[in-house]
């Protein structure tokens, strides 16, 4: 895989990450969509509401965020996928990470 960039790397919750995601893509931003799940049938809902974002939208099925790093703000998050559990770093400039209780909880760093 060449290296990919993004703006957003979403996960969790599939409904309220699909959700977050097509919000973003409608705002212009490039996202990767992480799902835990091999097939997910919100995937291609999200995949119609992004129609005409050609390729702002990238989606990894059956795989997990397994480290967010960055010094000051986002700057890579590593995916592990299920399958192989080969390791794929990506650059992002955020990471947002959805459940059902708190539907978002967006990563950011401190400084020390």
């Amino acid at each position: 895989m060449k290296s990919v960039t993004v703006d957003l790397v979403v996960t969790g919750d599939e409904s309220a990450a699909a959700a977050a995601a097509v919000e973003a893509v409608q705002r212009g931003q490039r996202v990767l969509f992480v799902l835990r799940v091999g097939s997910s049938r919100v995937v291609p809902r999200a995949r119609r509401l992004c129609r005409g974002a050609n390729g702002q939208l990238l989606v990894i099925a059956n795989a997990e965020v397994v480290c967010v790093d960055g010094i000051d703000q986002v700057e890579a998050v590593v995916i592990r996928h299920g399958r192989t559990g080969r390791l794929t770093a990506v650059n992002a400039s955020a990471f947002l990470s959805c459940d059902r209780r708190r539907r978002r909880a967006l990563v950011q760093f401190e400084k020390f």
